[in-house]
């Protein structure tokens, strides 16, 4: 087979299995980085906080972002990069790194699966609102989107994650590598720039030795959800929205009458003196 062909199955194997799979999520090689570092991020995508590898694939991605405070540049890249995401840690502080993807789709060959997702995630009147809107009950065809982020900290971390523009969007209220560990963290969800109250956040806990818990809140009415982190290991925070399409985005698709918009915030609780 020639190398061609090979990465052309390859590309068709990421894509098939971004479409088919739950969470996206950025995952660097290194958490904590010296100044002037060069950073790197897996793009993962998968289910109870295990995955497997996306690669820079131009066609699928909106947004590729650094920042650090108020200073924030694009991430390049070239096809097919391995791990996805590379850049520079500029100075010591917090680091965000933000990635959104364009919409995709899935299908729903039973209405037995679109009933199961809609009930993991929280939408209790999803399945009410598809008999009203008269929609056969299978195959069902979704529209998706990521909008992803990670918090790394270069140097001694500090500084605070803050809004990056995302439509659906996770917001560590506090800082994981300079907050208090016996502190719960704080999380807002936001949707459009505002609250998402009284909505579904999970949060998945992954130890060094892999074993993976999960948890889930209601957000408040101000969109913030509190859970309880341990140091040395890894989190996932997750929220979704599912929200009838807008027209251009059924013509795109050619047919999705659901459309999810799925945001992901990644870190690691380092171990304190």
């Amino acid at each position: 087979m020639s190398i061609a062909k090979s990465f052309a199955i390859a590309v068709f194997t990421t894509i098939a299995s971004f479409a088919s799979a739950h969470e996206v999520w950025l995952e660097p090689l290194q958490w904590e980085v010296p100044d002037e570092a060069i950073v790197q991020a897996r793009l993962l995508n998968g289910e109870g906080f295990k995955g497997a590898e996306l690669l820079w694939d131009p066609r699928v991605i909106v947004r590729a972002q650094r920042w650090q405070g108020d200073d924030g540049a694009d991430i390049a890249g070239r096809f097919g990069d391995n791990p996805a995401l590379a850049t520079n840690a500029a100075e010591t502080g917090l680091l965000t790194l933000v990635y959104q993807s364009a919409p995709n789709t899935v299908v729903y060959e039973s209405y037995d699966k679109f009933a199961l997702f809609v009930a993991e995630k929280g939408f209790d009147t999803a399945l009410a609102d598809h008999a009203v809107r008269d929609l056969p009950r299978a195959p069902i065809k979704e529209a998706f989107s990521r909008h992803v982020k990670t918090l790394m900290a270069v140097g001694d971390g500090r500084g605070a994650d803050v809004p990056r523009g995302l439509e659906i969007e996770i917001v560590a209220l506090t800082n994981p590598y300079t907050a208090d560990p016996a502190q719960p963290m704080q999380f807002q969800a936001l949707y459009q720039s505002a609250p998402l109250a009284d909505h579904l956040v999970t949060l998945f806990e992954r130890t060094p030795e892999g074993e993976v818990n999960v948890q889930s809140v209601r957000s408040d009415a101000t969109g913030i959800a509190s859970f309880v982190t341990k140091a040395g290991n890894t989190y996932l925070v997750d929220a979704v929205v599912l929200r009838v399409p807008a027209r251009d985005l059924v013509l795109q698709t050619r047919g999705a009458v659901w459309e999810s918009l799925w945001a992901s915030l990644t870190f690691r609780v380092p171990y304190r003196q």
